[in-house]
């Protein structure tokens, strides 16, 4: 897609490890992973956000993310969060 190698990568993660520190750079990826997350949701949720962030016939909230999901979900379809009582 850009080109980039294995060689590339491992030059980028060093920069990364330099830059961050090895404390702070795990925070930097679950910051850059949330980051992509709400990005796609953001892009993919365009019905969700007309109905209200609600699913019809939702039976209750994730405790998660706060929205909709089915009564026979066992795990929250926008943030993966697992509901509570249910067993996959």
């Amino acid at each position: 897609m850009f080109g980039l190698g294995f060689p590339e990568l491992i030059v980028i993660c060093v920069i990364a490890l330099l830059v961050f520190g090895p404390k702070r750079l795990p925070d930097a990826g679950k910051a850059l992973g949330q980051a992509i997350r709400g990005f796609k949701s953001s892009v993919d949720g365009k019905e969700e956000e007309q109905a209200g962030g609600k699913i019809p016939g939702a039976a209750a909230t994730c405790a998660g993310c706060g929205k909709g999901v089915e009564a026979d979900a066992a795990f929250c379809p926008s943030c993966g969060h697992a509901l509570k009582g249910k067993s996959a």
